[in-house]
C-alpha cells in the first residue's frame, strides 16, 4: 500500500462528509495505491449510509480530539506516505497522485501541493502564499526554518491537510510529541496541526513542493471553531499558548525561536483583538500572562496581507474539474475542448496526456468540453487588493462584519 488518506470525523454535516469522500474516491489514485481511512472520533450522527457508499476503512473511536484520532490514524495507516483531510474539506481530482510520484521521485519526506479557500459563494487561491508562489527543494534545517519563516502568517506552513508525509516521518514526530505535555493534555485543540508540523518538520531530511490542484478549505456557517464566546477563546488561547511553551524548550535553533517568538506575538495581538472586539476585557491580564507579553497590541495589517493577491479559481470550479475528471476516466482517444489560457485547466491536461496516457485526438467522435473559468464581477471586486485592504481597516479583527466579508468572499 503506498499511502494512506486519513479523514478524522466527529459530528460532521452529512453533505460536507459526502463530498469529501466522493473527492477523494473521484481522483487519479488507483484504488491500489491507497487506502481512504476514516478515523470516527465519537461522533453521535451515524454516517453508516455514507461510509457503503465510498467502503472507507472505517474506526470508531472515543471522543479524545483531533489530535489524538490523527495519532492513532497514523498507528493504524498502511501506507508507505500518509495524507490528512479534514472531514468538511474536499480535494481537486488530481491532488494526491501527483504528490505521491513526487515523493517516490526525489525520496521527499513532505510533500506540499497547492490549497485553496472554498466559500459558499466561490474560490480563491492566494497568490502570496510561500508555497504557491515559490517552487521548493529543501533538506534538513532548511526545513524547519522555513516552517517558522512566515511566523504564524502563512496557513500553508503550519497546517497538514495540504500535505503528504512519509509515514517514518510521522512515527517519529509523534514518539517526540508523546513526551510533551500536550498528549497529556486531553483533548488538545486548536493548535493540532502546529505542535505536529513542528515535530514533522524538525525531523524531515527532504522537503518539495507541486502545483497540481487544490485542497479545498470549507469556509461555512457550522465550523466546529468559533472564538466568539469567552470558553472557546480560552481554550484557544490555552492551546496555543501550551504549543509555544513545548516549541520553545525544543528548539535550539536561534534563528526558528526567534520566529517563534514572533509568531507567539502575533497570537497574542489576535485574541487580544478578538477579546476585544467581543467585550472580553477581562481576558486581557490572562493573555498577556500567557503569551508572556508585556503589553497587547491590536492585530496589525500586516498580519493579513499575505492573503490579498487572491487568483480566483472560478465561480464554475466544480463543473471544470467534473469534466476534466471525466475525461481522465475516457477510454481510447478523445476530442478535448478547453480554453488554453485557463492555467488550471491547461496544467490538468497536460498531466493527463504525460503521466496518465490521455490520448487527444480533434477527430474523434467521443467529445469533452471543460467549460471556461466564469468570475462574477461582484467577485472581481471584493478580491481587489485596494478592497481588501480598506476592509482590513474597517472591520476589527473577531467582528461580525469581518467574519461576514470572510464567508461571502
Amino acid at each position: 500500500m503506498k499511502l494512506s488518506v486519513i479523514v478524522c470525523l466527529y459530528n460532521t454535516k452529512k453533505e460536507y462528509l459526502d463530498k469529501c469522500l466522493r473527492s477523494i474516491r473521484e481522483s487519479t489514485l488507483k484504488n491500489d495505491e491507497y487506502e481512504l481511512l476514516v478515523i470516527d472520533d465519537g461522533s453521535s450522527e451515524s454516517y453508516d449510509e455514507i461510509i457503503k457508499k465510498y467502503n472507507p476503512v472505517y474506526v470508531k473511536t472515543p471522543n479524545r480530539g483531533l489530535l489524538s484520532a490523527r495519532l492513532y490514524g497514523i498507528m493504524i495507516a498502511k501506507g508507505e506516505y500518509i495524507a490528512f483531510c479534514d472531514s468538511d474539506d474536499s480535494v481537486s481530482f488530481n491532488y494526491y497522485k501527483p504528490m505521491l510520484i513526487k515523493a517516490e521521485k526525489t525520496g521527499a519526506d513532505i510533500v506540499i501541493n497547492d490549497w485553496a479557500f472554498d466559500t459558499s459563494s466561490t474560490k480563491y487561491a492566494c497568490g502570496d502564499d510561500p508555497t504557491i508562489k515559490n517552487d521548493l527543494y529543501l533538506e534538513n534545517d532548511e526545513i524547519l526554518n522555513l516552517f517558522a519563516s512566515g511566523e504564524g502568517r502563512a496557513h500553508s506552513l503550519f497546517v497538514q491537510w495540504n500535505k503528504l508525509f512519509k509515514k517514518s516521518l510521522l512515527l517519529k514526530a509523534k514518539k517526540e510529541l508523546e513526551k510533551t505535555d500536550v498528549v497529556s493534555n486531553k483533548p488538545f485543540t486548536f493548535s493540532e496541526d502546529v505542535i505536529s508540523n513542528y515535530f514533522a518538520f524538525k525531523n524531515a531530511k527532504k522537503l518539495v513542493n507541486i502545483h497540481t490542484g487544490y485542497y479545498f478549505y470549507h469556509i461555512h456557517d457550522e465550523q466546529s471553531v468559533s472564538t466568539n464566546s469567552k470558553a472557546s477563546l480560552i481554550k484557544e488561547i490555552d492551546s496555543m499558548s501550551l504549543t509555544f511553551d513545548t516549541i520553545l524548550a525544543d528548539v535550539s535553533n536561534d534563528t526558528v525561536k526567534d520566529s517563534i517568538l514572533k509568531w507567539r506575538s502575533l497570537m497574542a495581538r489576535k485574541h487580544y483583538s478578538y477579546a476585544k472586539a467581543q467585550g472580553h476585557e477581562e481576558l486581557f491580564d490572562y493573555i498577556k500572562e500567557k503569551y508572556n507579553q508585556e503589553k497587547l497590541e491590536l492585530a496589525y495589517v500586516k498580519d493579513s496581507t499575505l492573503y490579498i493577491g487572491n487568483i480566483l479559481l472560478g465561480d464554475n470550479f466544480n463543473d471544470i474539474d467534473r469534466e476534466l475528471y471525466r475525461a481522465y476516466k475516457a477510454e481510447g482517444s478523445i476530442n478535448v475542448i478547453y480554453n488554453k489560457k485557463d492555467a488550471y485547466t491547461s496544467k490538468a491536461i497536460d498531466y493527463l496526456v504525460e503521466n496518465e496516457g490521455l490520448k487527444i485526438n480533434s477527430s474523434s467522435t467521443k467529445l469533452i468540453v471543460v467549460p471556461k473559468r466564469k468570475i462574477k464581477a461582484k467577485h472581481k471586486l471584493v478580491h481587489n487588493k485596494l478592497v481588501y485592504l480598506i476592509g482590513l481597516r474597517l472591520f476589527k479583527k473577531g467582528s461580525k462584519s469581518r467574519a461576514f466579508l470572510k464567508s461571502k468572499m
